[in-house]
């Protein structure tokens, strides 16, 4: 599904760095055989995945980690990134920004649980506060992206939060968000990012829609 590895895989993409989608041999939910693989490969006796296997055995774990990895790997970091400060600063931030709606999404999945109040919630309230919050610092971006005139780690992680934890599920949200709905259009014309988006392996991935707020296939916000 289009959760955590999602973002690893958007910046791969994003990077032009091949690579192949390794899924438990038991299917889902893994088995213990596959998990006790996986601490075997990754080395963490806790969690593992996703988890990044490079071709010469080099083994990274951690989403946040693997993705900042990728990031240096491909060059997606902004230029002055490990000197201006202040770069380096509204990278971070943004990151977290992405990671404080992602874990607010999380609440209000009610196949997991949460009650109707928390997705309506999620609807009416939470995401068009932190679409606003994401709408303020595009605009005030000096550029084209979140920071500066190219497309970096921090867009691809921005993206995989609003798109796959926010307008997947809520669709015609952004309507109301211009500057964050052109900005994503300008993602997805980035050329490693446009091809895998047409893959077959992203379609077949399942994606998490309305029903997962307890909604209609076909609900849609109007503004």
């Amino acid at each position: 599904s289009t959760g955590r590895a999602n973002a690893v895989r958007l910046a791969l993409s994003a990077a032009n760095i091949p690579f192949e989608d390794v899924y438990p041999r038991s299917g889902f939910p893994p088995s213990e055989e596959d998990k006790a693989k996986w601490r075997e490969i990754g080395g963490n006796i806790t969690t593992n995945i996703p988890m990044l296997e490079m071709a010469d055995g080099k083994v990274y774990t951690q989403s946040s980690a693997i993705l900042r990895a990728i990031g240096r790997m491909g060059n997606l970091f902004p230029p002055n990134h490990g000197t201006d400060i202040e770069i380096m600063y509204t990278t971070e931030k943004l990151i977290e920004d992405a990671a404080d709606l992602r874990n607010e999404s999380y609440k209000s999945y009610l196949v997991w649980g949460a009650p109707q109040s928390a997705c309506d919630a999620f609807i009416e309230s939470v995401l068009p506060k932190h679409l606003g919050n994401f709408e303020r610092q595009v605009e005030e971006s000096n550029g084209d992206y979140f920071v500066g005139d190219s497309l970096t780690l921090v867009d691809v992680v921005c993206y995989d939060a609003i798109v796959n934890y926010g307008s997947f599920r809520v669709p015609g949200i952004l309507d109301g968000f211009p500057k964050l709905q052109a900005w994503k259009g300008r993602v997805e014309e980035d050329k490693g990012i446009k091809k895998y988006l047409s893959s077959r392996e992203y379609a077949r991935l399942y994606k998490f829609g309305p029903e997962s707020l307890g909604k209609p296939s076909n609900f849609r916000v109007n503004h």
